[in-house]
């Protein structure tokens, strides 16, 4: 821990000489009403995710991100990915892959404090969204139209939402006002990309109605022009989204949420060719139904009954052009079905208690699973924030899962905030986090002859079968691995962050710094269990890794004038495969200058930690708002350093140039202008320095514009 403690004491005396630089720069920061500010006084807005009730934003002790509309709205955004990519400490990754603790994943993904996007829960309104492809679901399936704010707690969470919430929880919460408003909007920009968004919101007596519909299409674009295949094919996506809420009483009322989601992506490849022979399209269904009743029996005790059905399904045909005949085909098909209560009591002006319990099925069925799967999951959870004194608060919590696939689960958490003073919040948070084995460790059985590979989930993995095959002949070589597979444990972590946060009292500005260490154990990867005759291998999955995440995050937010507002974050990351520093240890680490180049032995110091984390992350943000003369705009800026995406020596980090990804400058701006209150013109540039790596970010396709009209109906 000396080299983080080291470099955390540089960077904290460098942090203050920055706040000081910035807040005594050419612009005069005076005592002002702060009330149109975009970042300062949002910790004055309430927050439900990391605690399961309302809190202020400042009086939240677990690290904790709000994104409000008035920022999306700014930045002329379309698709969830995208917003998240320019919040602090976030950090978005792209490609496709399967390991777990390289970070791997299929389309964009979110990660956190380290942590891959396979173990970052998304939910919307407060339920988990399904449809994971390679363990991650893809963040650019969510248009960001109606989102109404996004809630960001990070580091372990499962103590309150149990698995897949072992690095962090993202909510989008939608929509939900009390007022009558129409509103639409147009998008059109690079690559034929257009966007159609309208919302109608009707508050009458009990009832509110809120409707929203979004059409998102590109022809695609190319950034391998020497390739035959397009780096993005033409795709349209529709959803539309109804959420109704009655209200029997003042103290009852019913949410009717329903949202419904199709997709369509073109595919053409070039198979055994210089030119595409196969096409076809994939097919994207998500509908989501979520009721919920919520019932107050007096100021002190509430309790809501959810019920929530989710229901994705992706089917891709692929065939060669020249005869039709079958090139591939996957259906994929993936259920959940929840229902739960929660409860919140006050007995005490100093407790206030939450108690919940649930059941969860969960089914896949998919042509690389023999038959339909099932998983069920009952849990309990409890939570009391216990208001010591004034300045001291403590908040203890626990959630116990019975899982059908898995031993049963424990998971703690201990949150405390201590305010010295009206300025300054100092947050201590421990939690223990845990990600289940999902379908495709348990139940994968996919044989892949083209490629030579056949992967089997550890639940259809059988050794006796492997023994009778090499007896048979088929089977040439039994690896040790094979005897170790057996059932999986879920992959588990326990997470520390110690922070404070310091509000400004005579300018409208404020600062944050949040140290982090995750330990994560009996991580699963998938292992090489035998060699068949042919050559090809025999692979599923088991638990063998354990690995670290550790750094620091620092904010500043400030309102510069009336009309600007500044926000900057930087990240600092160090990760660690804890097998491969014992390699280190024992002299028995291995590497290369250059592939074919000698094999020289490494030290710790050539070690870069896990693929596909950058050490450096910092993201700034400028934003113009005037009221009088209804002009705004932002300016955004996200640097990433260099990232290790590949090991071609063996070794199981990055070492040689080759292995990495080039670090780079990502700038996006926005300039709008409102007439009459009604109609607003928004133009927006993004990757103004049009930085391009087909390869590692194929989501940027280079400089691209978008041209948008917004017309508020009524």
């Amino acid at each position: 821990m000396r080299d983080i403690h080291t470099f955390a004491a540089v960077m904290m005396k460098k942090l203050i000489f920055c706040c000081w630089g910035l807040l005594c720069c050419n612009f005069t920061l005076k005592s002002q009403d702060a009330s149109d500010s975009l970042w300062v006084n949002d910790i004055q807005e309430l927050v439900v995710t990391a605690t399961r009730s309302q809190r202020m934003l400042a009086n939240v002790a677990v690290p904790t991100l709000l994104v409000q509309k008035k920022q999306i709205q700014l930045s002329g955004l379309l698709r969830l990915n995208e917003i998240l990519q320019e919040q602090t400490g976030l950090m978005v990754t792209s490609g496709t892959g399967s390991s777990a603790v390289g970070g791997g994943v299929f389309g964009n993904g979110v990660q956190i404090q380290g942590l891959s996007p396979d173990y970052t829960l998304i939910l919307l309104d407060g339920e988990p969204l399904i449809g994971r492809q390679g363990g991650v679901m893809d963040l650019s399936r969510f248009t960001v139209g109606n989102i109404q704010k996004i809630e960001v707690v990070k580091g372990p969470s499962s103590a309150l939402y149990g698995s897949e919430a072992m690095g962090g929880v993202v909510n989008i919460i939608t929509e939900k006002k009390r007022s009558n408003y129409a509103n639409a909007a147009f998008r059109y920009g690079s690559f034929h990309a257009r966007d159609f968004m309208a919302s109608l919101n009707l508050d009458r007596h009990k009832n509110t109605m809120h409707f929203f519909f979004n059409y998102n299409g590109s022809h695609g674009y190319d950034l391998t022009p020497n390739r035959p295949e397009r780096t993005l094919d033409p795709y349209v996506n529709a959803a539309l989204q109804l959420k109704w809420t009655h209200r029997f009483s003042e103290r009852t009322h019913l949410v009717w949420n329903n949202r419904l989601y199709r997709g369509k992506q073109q595919s053409a490849f070039a198979i055994n060719s210089d030119q595409l022979n196969v096409f076809g399209n994939g097919i994207t269904q998500d509908i989501n139904v979520q009721p919920t009743l919520n019932h107050f029996f007096d100021d002190n005790l509430k309790t809501s009954f959810r019920l929530y059905a989710s229901y994705y399904r992706f089917t891709q045909q692929l065939n060669y052009q020249n005869t039709s005949e079958s090139y591939y085909a996957d259906d994929f098909v993936h259920g959940f079905y929840r229902a739960e209560n929660q409860t919140d009591w006050t007995p005490h002006p100093k407790h206030h208690i939450i108690l919940g319990s649930g059941y969860n099925l969960q089914t896949v069925n998919t042509t690389r699973y023999r038959g339909l799967k099932q998983q069920r999951i009952g849990y309990f959870f409890a939570q009391n924030e216990w208001k010591v004194s004034d300045r001291l608060d403590f908040i203890p919590g626990l959630r116990f899962d019975l899982n059908s696939d898995f031993a049963n689960r424990l998971s703690p958490k201990l949150a405390a905030q201590y305010r010295p003073n009206a300025s300054l919040q100092i947050n201590f948070s421990y939690g223990a986090g845990f990600k289940a084995p999902d379908f495709r460790q348990l139940y994968l059985y996919y044989v892949n002859n083209p490629l030579g590979y056949q992967l089997y989930g550890a639940s259809e993995f059988s050794l006796n079968e492997l023994l009778q095959q090499q007896r048979d002949g088929f089977i040439s070589r039994i690896l040790p691995e094979a005897y170790q597979i057996g059932r999986l444990r879920p992959e588990t972590s326990h997470g520390i962050n110690v922070g404070a946060r310091y509000q400004f009292s005579k300018i409208p500005a404020r600062t944050e710094i949040n140290f982090f260490y995750n330990a994560i154990t009996d991580l699963i990867n998938y292992v090489p269990a035998a060699f068949r005759n042919d050559g090809s291998i025999v692979f599923s999955y088991l638990n063998i890794r354990e690995a670290y995440t550790r750094g620091l995050e620092w904010s500043l937010s400030s309102q510069l004038g009336k009309d600007w507002d500044l926000e900057l974050g930087y990240q600092y990351l160090q990760t660690a495969d804890r097998q491969v520093l014992e390699n280190f240890k024992k002299g028995e680490v291995f590497g290369r200058e250059y592939p074919g180049g000698p094999a020289l032995r490494l030290t710790r110091r050539n070690y870069t930690g896990l693929l596909n984390r950058s050490p450096h992350l910092l993201q700034a943000k400028l934003a113009y708002l005037n009221k009088a003369t209804l002009w705004g705009g932002s300016l955004r800026g996200i640097y990433r350093s260099a990232w290790g995406v590949l090991d071609l020596d063996g070794n199981s980090f990055a070492n040689m140039p080759d292995e990495f990804a080039r670090g780079y400058l990502l700038l996006n701006m926005s300039v709008q202008k409102t007439f009459h209150q009604k109609y607003t013109l928004q133009i927006v540039a993004n990757n103004l320095l049009s930085h391009k790596d087909p390869v590692n970010l194929p989501q940027l396709p280079g400089l691209n514009w978008l041209l948008a009209f917004t017309w508020n109906l009524f």
